[in-house]
């Protein structure tokens, strides 16, 4: 009765077609949504909330957060959902939660499982594949987390350097964070780039409450395989700075730890054994703070061009760069992170894929020995499944990694840690020629 009589009158009659246009968009901004869990082996269901800021140019591909939902490990921000969710929609973002019911599997390592396939079957477009996406800016993040995108820590020339924090949002008790340095030199959060490398670390971590941050890359795209020293020591310098500077007002302890791979595993390692080079602290935001690790996640990459094998393809690009080695010494010690190393330091975790190459397992090799013949403490667990150039997925290197960061992040006080060394499981590389 209440209806007819609105439309009885013109003027009600029109403020009823409002309130259904109203109705009709709250129900396009919301639909049920569902995802196969590796994890749970189970379907996962949700919700796909629109965002209710609109893009700055109509059909613009939009942003996306997977928001995940009750998941097993504890909640560490304190934050409602509901809050956190209509500050990404405001934000322009397009949200897809997904309620993990409390699984029991649902959390590290198992869960990295998912993160990874999440990622390839967004890249796939085998999921939300009737959406244009923003592939530069997809995010997981676990229920409770807030994101700060673009946060400056450098300016190199005509190039702006920042990083993206996702951190619990009000958590009981202030949070270590991981930094890692993307492999995408175009687009910090390239989703190709993290779905190739099967690269889970950041928003697993996240999952288990710490912050993560994942800064640009030093070097600008096209990337060429060469990291120009000093700048690049400079540049990543900075990016522990600011996240550091940013702690305080985000709910951090200070407590940091970079993680590496690939390109960015000699970043992770550089930042561990140029510690305390003040030369080396000229470039960059906040240049009162300390630059300084509680350790460091190295995974398979380059640490030193003093010792390659003989085959090493890279050789010639490296004489173009830096001219002979023989006859240029000096500049090719500059370049590798490991030739910094003089001294024990924090401790390190280490892990490579059985089935890599050649050259990256030589690599490592060189890189244990080195450590051993100092007496600085690591621990070491590669990685059996044969999965190539990848980060780390099987249990068997995620559940100590997880320890580790839970050690160098939460402890009492940054400084070496006594922390075996383990046998290494891979087939000695033969020396280089």
């Amino acid at each position: 009765m209440f209806l007819l009589s609105l439309l009885r009158r013109p003027v009600r009659a029109a403020r009823l077609a409002l309130l259904g246009a109203s109705l009709a968009g709250a129900a396009f901004a919301q639909a049920p949504l569902h995802w196969r869990s590796l994890a749970t082996g189970t379907e996962i269901r949700g919700e796909l909330l629109e965002p209710t800021r609109a893009p700055s140019k109509s059909g613009a591909p939009l942003p996306l957060v997977v928001y995940l939902e009750n998941l097993a490990a504890p909640r560490a921000g304190t934050e409602s959902d509901a809050a956190i969710i209509a500050g990404f929609r405001a934000e322009g973002f397009l949200v897809a939660a997904l309620d993990y019911a409390h699984a029991t599997a649902a959390r590290w390592p198992q869960l990295n499982r998912d993160l990874a396939a999440l990622r390839a079957q967004l890249h796939r477009r085998e999921w939300l594949g009737d959406r244009a996406l923003d592939a530069a800016h997809i995010y997981l993040v676990p229920a409770g987390c807030r994101l700060k995108r673009d946060v400056v820590f450098a300016r190199d020339g005509t190039r702006t350097l920042a990083l993206d924090i996702l951190y619990p949002a009000r958590p009981a008790r202030p949070v270590g964070a991981v930094l890692e340095f993307s492999c995408d030199n175009a687009n910090r959060m390239g989703n190709f780039s993290l779905q190739f490398c099967t690269d889970t670390l950041l928003e697993g971590a996240a999952t288990e409450g710490f912050a993560v941050a994942m800064a640009d890359h030093p070097v600008p795209a096209p990337y060429k395989g060469l990291d120009p020293m000093p700048l690049s020591a400079q540049l990543i310098k900075a990016a522990v700075r600011t996240l550091r500077a940013e702690g305080p007002a985000l709910g951090l302890s200070g407590r940091i730890v970079p993680v590496g791979f690939s390109r960015g595993s000699g970043m992770a390692l550089m930042l561990v054994t140029t510690q305390g080079r003040a030369e080396l602290e000229t470039l960059g935001e906040h240049r009162d703070t300390s630059s300084a690790v509680d350790g460091a996640v190295v995974l398979s990459g380059r640490f030193t061009y003093l010792d390659l094998r003989a085959d090493d393809a890279m050789i010639p690009r490296y004489e173009r760069a830096w001219g002979p080695r023989d006859a240029h010494l000096a500049v090719w010690r500059a370049q590798g992170a490991l030739d910094y190393l003089a001294a024990p330091t924090v401790p390190l975790f280490l892990s490579i894929n059985a089935t890599e190459s050649p050259d990256a397992l030589h690599q490592m090799e060189v890189l244990r020995r080195r450590l051993d013949a100092l007496g600085s403490p690591y621990d070491y667990f590669p990685e059996a499944e044969p999965r190539g150039h990848r980060v780390p997925l099987a249990p068997e290197v995620l559940v100590p990694l997880l320890s580790y960061l839970r050690a160098r992040l939460e402890g009492a006080a940054t400084g070496p840690a006594q922390m075996s060394a383990r046998p290494s499981l891979l087939p000695q590389c033969p020396p280089a020629g």
